[in-house]
């Protein structure tokens, strides 16, 4: 693994354990075994390398809602797409925990991110429209039922790491990240054909992690 991949993989550690603010360069650089120097070589500050696993975490979401939910969405495709999404929150959980600090910091990581919001929207939207177009959900009533039901969506998942520290969970395990998707089936419950919201459960449980 080059130095770069390290310093990547630590600070992800580190910042999920410990929040974003944790991860500075002289204790990153000093945990690697590694001369500031080499670090400032890859990384200027924080900010960037922040900026960098955000790049990663951007990519792999936008795989999240484009991959194995084309027509028809199946149940078990539904339930798969909602635990994919809620467990890159969970391996990406410093930045959901902090992210409007993290956001004000960085201008150009604030415009990615709203970039980013915009996109998913349009995505979350139109997989709602599929479901109504499959016959598995009702379209919600108003001009803008769909998108209403694409920002509960976002908000829920975009917000899950935040509620949960502010509940006092001290550590945030991949079960609780199901409980999010759980939460967003019953948002979407009222929507849903009801044989179809039991059979996307039934599959949610199945692949959900264990409380240990």
């Amino acid at each position: 693994m080059s130095n770069r991949d390290r310093i990547l993989e630590f600070a992800l550690g580190l910042m999920n354990e410990e929040g974003a603010e944790a991860a500075n360069t002289t204790r990153i650089a000093a945990a690697l075994g590694i001369s500031p120097g080499n670090l400032y070589y890859h990384f200027r500050n924080r900010e960037e390398i922040v900026r960098v696993l955000f790049e990663t975490l951007e990519t792999e979401f936008r795989a999240v809602l484009v991959e194995d939910v084309g027509p028809p969405i199946t149940p078990v495709r539904f339930a798969g797409f909602y635990l994919r999404s809620f467990n890159l929150a969970w391996r990406y959980r410093f930045f959901f925990g902090g992210l409007l600090g993290l956001l004000r910091r960085d201008d150009d990581l604030a415009a990615r991110y709203r970039a980013l919001q915009d996109w998913a929207l349009v995505e979350l939207e139109r997989i709602a429209a599929q479901l109504v177009k499959d016959g598995n959900m009702d379209r919600p009533r108003g001009r803008d039922g769909l998108r209403s039901v694409a920002l509960n969506t976002w908000l829920i998942w975009m917000n899950w790491i935040r509620f949960l520290q502010i509940s006092g969970k001290d550590t945030i395990a991949p079960s609780d990240m199901a409980a999010g998707a759980n939460q967003l089936f019953d948002v979407l419950a009222p929507y849903l054909d009801p044989a179809f919201e039991k059979s996307a459960r039934r599959a949610l449980a199945r692949e959900a992690p264990k409380r240990g």
